[in-house]
C-alpha cells in the first residue's frame, strides 16, 4: 500500500517563525556583551595606544637626560673616549629599554665629520681634543607591547666641546 506524503501547512508555519523572530527581537537578553565586543576591542586598542606612546615619550626623555649629562657633565670617560663607561653611565639612566647594554648604537664624533644630510648612527666614539665641538648620538630600541607594532627606537645627542 502506497503512503500519501503528509501535507504541511506552510501558512502555520511562517506565522510561528514570525512570532518567533519577533520574540528574538524583542529579547535584549545579552545585548551588553555584544556592544561590549564591539566598543570593547577599540577601548582597549586605545588605552594600549596611550600606553605605548607613555613608554616612548619617557624613553626619550630618559635617553635626551642621560646623552646630554654624559657630554655637558665634564664627564672624564667622554672626553676620553671610553665607550663601556658611557654605555654603562647612559644605560644606568635609562628605566625601561630593551636590553640597553647591549642593543644600545652609540657614538661621539668630531662634529665636522658630519654633512647635510642625516646619517645612521655608527660606532665610532673618538676622544675629544681641546676646543673641538664634538656630537655624540645615542639609539635604544624601546619595549613594545602592542601588537603589530615595528621595532621601536628612540635617539638622542649633545653637543660639547672639551675645554681643557
Amino acid at each position: 500500500m502506497k503512503q500519501t506524503p503528509r501535507s504541511f501547512p506552510v501558512p502555520a508555519a511562517m506565522s510561528r517563525l514570525g512570532s518567533r523572530l519577533g520574540a528574538f527581537a524583542r529579547d535584549a537578553r545579552g545585548a551588553a556583551a555584544v556592544e561590549f565586543a564591539f566598543v570593547g576591542v577599540v577601548f582597549i586598542s586605545l588605552l594600549l595606544a596611550v600606553l605605548q606612546f607613555a613608554l616612548v615619550f619617557l624613553t626619550q626623555m630618559n635617553l635626551h637626560d642621560a646623552v646630554s649629562d654624559a657630554a655637558t657633565g665634564n664627564n672624564a670617560q667622554t672626553l676620553a673616549g671610553n665607550r663601556s663607561a658611557v654605555v654603562t653611565q647612559i644605560c644606568g639612566r635609562m628605566v625601561i629599554a630593551d636590553n640597553c647594554v647591549t642593543n644600545i648604537s652609540l657614538e661621539a664624533q668630531p662634529l665636522s665629520a658630519y654633512g647635510g644630510a642625516a646619517q645612521p648612527i655608527g660606532a665610532t666614539f673618538s676622544s675629544a681634543t681641546v676646543g673641538t665641538p664634538m656630537v655624540i648620538r645615542a639609539r635604544v630600541p624601546v619595549v613594545t607591547f602592542v601588537p603589530g607594532l615595528p621595532d621601536l627606537s628612540v635617539s638622542g645627542s649633545a653637543l660639547y666641546a672639551r675645554r681643557t
